[in-house]
């Protein structure tokens, strides 16, 4: 599914030269769409959460959250594999992108959430 326009692309953001570019916190140009190998096994565990009767409008609500420009409200980070993980403190949704632009998760996270920074370190997602 595509966006409405480069301007929800949320590397379209400061710190980017131009449209759609990745930058040193997120590291994809936009979502484009929902790794193929892991969207049933994620629709059927977290569909209910964000109340999606279908895939595809599981797959749009994910894609919306990844291309969304917003840097007050939400944070993302890049790990040591360079998956983006952006996510926003109040709802708690949290959407996993690999480089290629491919949504591998889309949750909301608990405390127990972590990831590998690129030096190698833990970090809790909080």
């Amino acid at each position: 599914m595509a966006t409405k326009g480069a301007s929800f692309r949320y590397g379209n953001t400061r710190g980017a030269n131009h449209r759609g570019e990745a930058t040193k916190d997120i590291n994809y140009a936009w979502a484009k769409d929902f790794n193929k190998g892991g969207l049933n096994r994620h629709f059927a565990k977290h569909a209910k959460e964000f109340r999606c009767c279908t895939k595809g409008e599981y797959v749009a609500k994910a894609l919306r959250f990844a291309n969304t420009i917003d840097r007050v409200n939400f944070k993302s980070v890049v790990d040591i594999n360079d998956t983006t993980y952006k996510y926003n403190p109040k709802t708690r949704e949290l959407v996993e992108v690999t480089k290629d632009g491919y949504i591998i998760s889309y949750r909301h996270y608990r405390k127990t959430d972590w990831y590998i920074d690129k030096k190698g370190v833990k970090r809790w997602i909080k």
